[in-house]
């Protein structure tokens, strides 16, 4: 099978969605969107999801819902990622990614190969990065700098969250440390639930370890009004893994709209293996193999824009002949959202599980002068009990176990339940060159190399951790709430192996970051690679510092930027 396209797009994440999206309205493209995953965009695929998480017990498993997907075993995932690094390398229990001798830490993040990729099963948290996570280097003295400022991705920014339809309250957020907003957002934020009201009323503007803190509603790619023909948000508790209404965006929003065009392809179940040179240095061909027919095809293209996640894509170049890696920075500079949260039980029922599991966060632990020794980090106030250190089952598992029984358990159960909170702080990662993905001798069901990792969340991380959980502690006392003894709360740091107790926001990025500078970068300013003349990246591996937010709104602020960049290079300009 071969055609010749304006613009092949691997990937149907957000960010390949999007990119898609904006070039079908910049011009007449003949577009293909190759995709691993294999699975429907209709509301009857979100149903059948749903059913199959419906019959499962944890329905925080952001993989429950697609277990049924015959495209996990040629498209597969690291399902067992958050487990340790010991039992992920010497008990073999994790599957998909492999690791280096030299790797100091698991690297725990997931992700989904599916259509509409890790929207299906994401939180749809979106704030901004500040204007000082642009410049860590210039500004702080580690880390590295971005070619672009706020300033110039602002209008994007704007853009971004009416595409993905973000609801928030501009007023609460507009200038925070300089991050200005020149336009409201689509919609006001979700509304506060009981237990937000009650944790604000008692935090909302004291002063912890120095700081004074507020109380903000997040935005959030969760519709409060009806938008974008998607119902408003019914507050079911269970947003990851799988919002069963649409009322949270995901990428199947756009490539709905993308499959209703006569120029636009999708193509599942397509794995793409290696992405092929002519003669003038441009790439001219895209090789995949079928997953279900295990056959290889090949499609051509007059653009490639990788969007296959900051895992596939440097997997995907380092498969082409080290493609697009003058620099050696290809799958180097791997960043993640490492995180842990602090549990307790409120003085009084608060009621959770009503409503989106977060609603509202602290931004003020974010940026300071204290960014040249530790990382800065985002606060996220629970909605859904003890997140993952403990699930209601859990809870009544325990009181089962204590010797509770008969009418004593309902009154049992239901004054720990309603009164279950939680504060979960993730922390800034700096790109360093030795975390990194490459390719494992190890394959996966078609043949093709696992990811292979060299991981240390570093000094810099810890640091962040470490405070914020005095920051966590510090704000239970001002709540009066009850921080249940180990090993209910897992202390940060284990007594019996020496390690840090961490976890992962699932926040993929770096591995093929932007720059100026082709010799310490793969992609210029546009996301166009420094070695390539029509080889694009968009999506989460061109990020040059991680933040303390939520990626996917820079990613799709990026995104909708580069596609603009391919009409105006590519095209117009010829």
């Amino acid at each position: 099978m071969s055609k010749r396209y304006d613009v092949v797009i691997v990937g149907s994440g957000v960010a390949g969605a999007l990119c898609a999206w904006k070039l079908s309205q910049l011009g007449s493209y003949r577009v293909v969107i190759l995709e691993a995953g294999d699975n429907a965009v209709t509301h009857a695929q979100r149903v059948l999801f749903q059913n199959v998480m419906d019959s499962q017990g944890n329905r925080g498993d952001m993989y429950a819902p697609y277990l049924n997907l015959a495209s996990r075993f040629f498209a597969p995932v690291a399902e067992n990622a958050q487990l340790e690094l010991e039992d992920q390398r010497d008990k073999g229990k994790e599957k998909y990614y492999d690791y280096t001798p030299e790797s100091k830490h698991a690297f725990k993040a997931g992700y989904n190969r599916m259509v509409g990729g890790s929207t299906w099963s994401w939180r749809g948290n979106c704030p901004r990065f500040l204007p000082s996570d642009f410049r860590l280097k210039s500004a702080f003295g580690v880390g590295r700098d971005w070619p672009i400022d706020y300033n110039e991705l602002e209008p994007w920014y704007c853009e971004a969250e009416w595409e993905l339809g973000v609801s928030g309250n501009h007023q609460e957020l507009d200038g925070v440390f300089g991050a200005f907003r020149s336009r409201p957002f689509p919609m006001p934020g979700i509304p506060l639930t009981y237990s937000d009201e009650q944790v604000k009323k008692r935090i909302d503007g004291v002063s912890v370890l120095d700081t004074q803190v507020r109380v903000v509603t997040t935005p959030q790619a969760r519709n409060s009004k009806f938008f974008d023909g998607r119902p408003a948000c019914e507050g079911e508790s269970n947003c990851i893994p799988l919002c069963p209404i649409q009322a949270k965006y995901d990428a199947t929003t756009h490539l709905r709209r993308l499959l209703q065009k006569p120029d636009v392809e999708l193509r599942t179940a397509a794995v793409v293996t290696q992405l092929e040179r002519h003669a003038n240095g441009s790439v001219d061909a895209v090789r995949y193999i079928d997953g279900h027919e295990k056959k290889e095809h090949t499609v051509h293209g007059t653009v490639v824009v990788l969007a296959a996640h900051a895992i596939e894509t440097p997997k995907i170049l380092l498969m082409s002949n080290n493609l697009a890696n003058r620099s050696g920075q290809v799958g180097r500079n791997l960043m993640d959202h490492v995180q842990f949260e602090l549990i307790a039980s409120f003085p009084e029922p608060i009621h959770p599980f009503r409503g989106p599991q977060s609603v509202t966060g602290l931004e003020d632990f974010r940026d300071g002068e204290f960014r040249r020794d530790r990382s800065g980090f985002r606060m996220t106030i629970g909605n859904d009990g003890w997140g993952r250190t403990g699930s209601p089952a859990a809870v009544i598992g325990q009181h089962v176990d204590a010797g509770t029984y008969g009418s004593a358990l309902p009154d049992a159960v239901a004054a720990d339940i309603t009164r279950m909170i939680r504060l979960s702080f993730s922390t800034e990662m700096l790109a360093d060159p030795n975390n990194c993905i490459d390719l494992s001798p190890k394959k996966d069901e078609l043949g093709i190399p696992r990811p292979r990792f060299t991981f240390d969340i570093g000094r810099y991380s810890e640091g962040g951790l470490r405070h914020g959980l005095s920051v966590a502690t510090a704000l239970f006392q001002k709540m009066d709430a009850t921080i249940p003894p180990a090993p209910i709360a897992k202390p940060l740091d284990n007594a019996q192996t020496g390690r840090m107790n961490w976890n992962t926001a699932a926040h993929i990025m770096g591995t093929c970051v932007m720059g100026d500078n082709p010799a310490d970068s793969v992609v210029d300013r546009w996301g166009k690679a420094h070695d390539v003349s029509n080889l694009w990246i968009v999506g989460s591996s061109i990020f040059a510092t991680s933040a303390t937010s939520n990626p996917t709104i820079t990613i799709a602020a990026l995104a909708l930027r580069t596609a603009a960049a391919i009409d105006r290079e590519m095209f117009r300009n010829r």
